[in-house]
């Protein structure tokens, strides 16, 4: 991963980064500004973060969280904020491996023994290929031309994430905890994320923040180093990194939802995935919403 991307900084002093490294890296003045005023307020905004995840674990009988661990820098930060709020002792992460790499198990370990919180490891690898095998075979039975994904990675990529959110949801139920999503902005933005999946949850810590500002908030978290040197992937299938899927940086993406700043392709780029996505922000549409009794309405 090269330095030239925003959250890169995380590994440099903020103030050096700033001073000495903007225009190298063609980082604009206006989001220059914005993650300045975002480090200069970040005591409030940690403060403000764990008291969110009080509010909605202990705020709705909840006893603790339950979160995927996936190695990356969202799950690990997400974890991070959960044990300072609750305390380590009330949150289980998950480590959820389907053909995983090893680099991401260890990173994820090495989350879970600095921050001190419960570490669980499931292998869904059999179980994916199992579903993803009998599901392929039962399909043989429609005509091929309709079967226009079968060659896209993401049909089976995708079962991952939704299977490791049934796995946090039966553990949330076993121990009355809240399952925390994990997402960023900048992600859910392009809809880069599962629906029913990774973007499930009863609550999102990260959901108004880009990548750029989730690596200030590791740095001040004291998040292990190798999470944030090394390039974010969903990890869907080998060598996969979220970048070259999503075909945008994350200091292109970043700087255009902080600041509105951009070339003309990029932003077209990203206005098209927008609204391409919306289907996976907004709740499923219904003819005419119903209206409740016990709040001054009637069907």
């Amino acid at each position: 991963m090269k330095c030239d991307s925003l959250f890169c900084c995380a590994m440099l002093q903020c103030s050096q980064y700033f001073d000495g490294k903007r225009r190298q890296n063609n980082m604009s003045l206006r989001m220059e500004e914005h993650l300045r005023g975002f480090e200069a307020r970040m005591d409030e905004e940690i403060a403000k973060r764990e008291a969110f995840i009080r509010d909605q674990v202990l705020g709705t009988g909840g006893q603790g969280v339950v979160l995927g661990l996936s190695g990356g820098i969202d799950s690990a930060v997400t974890a991070a904020l959960a044990a300072r709020a609750l305390g380590p002792d009330k949150v289980v992460a998950l480590w959820m491996g389907a053909e995983s790499s090893s680099v991401h198990h260890r990173d994820a370990k090495l989350v879970a023994d600095t921050y001190g919180f419960r570490f669980i490891e499931v292998d869904f690898s059999e179980i994916v290929n199992q579903f993803h095998g009998v599901m392929a075979q039962s399909a043989e039975a429609l005509p091929a031309e309709l079967r226009v994904g079968q060659d896209n990675p993401l049909v089976k990529g995708n079962l991952k994430p939704r299977f490791r959110k049934n796995a946090e949801y039966w553990m949330a139920a076993l121990l009355g905890y809240r399952v925390a999503n994990t997402c960023n902005w900048s992600e859910t933005a392009i809809g880069y994320e599962t629906k029913y999946g990774d973007a499930a949850g009863d609550f999102s810590v990260l959901g108004d923040l880009v990548k750029a500002e989730i690596y200030l908030l590791a740095k001040h978290l004291g998040m292990p180093e190798q999470l944030v040197t090394k390039a974010p992937s969903a990890d869907l299938w080998e060598g996969h990194t979220d970048e070259a899927e999503i075909g945008i940086s994350y200091k292109d993406l970043d700087t255009y939802l902080c600041t509105g700043e951009g070339d003309a392709e990029t932003i077209a780029k990203i206005d098209r995935l927008y609204q391409l996505s919306a289907h996976k922000r907004n709740p499923m549409p219904l003819v005419s919403p119903p209206k409740y009794p016990g709040e001054g309405g009637v069907n």
